[in-house]
């Protein structure tokens, strides 16, 4: 599997994505951030530094993690 990653979203440098995760249009996952594996990360969601995230989660459009 791999990483699906909209041109639109920023995912910085340090960010750790997991394997089979998808993250769609305008979002920011900020270095420090985790994501783990077979996440979908819905449009224009933050996901701040620090900020972890488990396995087979589904985070809505328009959320902020801090």
């Amino acid at each position: 599997m791999s990483v699906q990653i909209h041109p639109t979203a920023c995912v910085d440098d340090g960010a750790v994505v997991g394997d089979g995760t998808r993250i769609w249009h305008f979002c920011h996952i900020a270095a420090g951030a985790k994501i783990g594996k077979n996440c979908s990360i819905g449009q224009n969601v933050f996901v701040a530094d620090g900020v972890t995230i488990g396995d087979h989660v589904k985070i809505q459009n328009n959320v902020s993690l801090y």
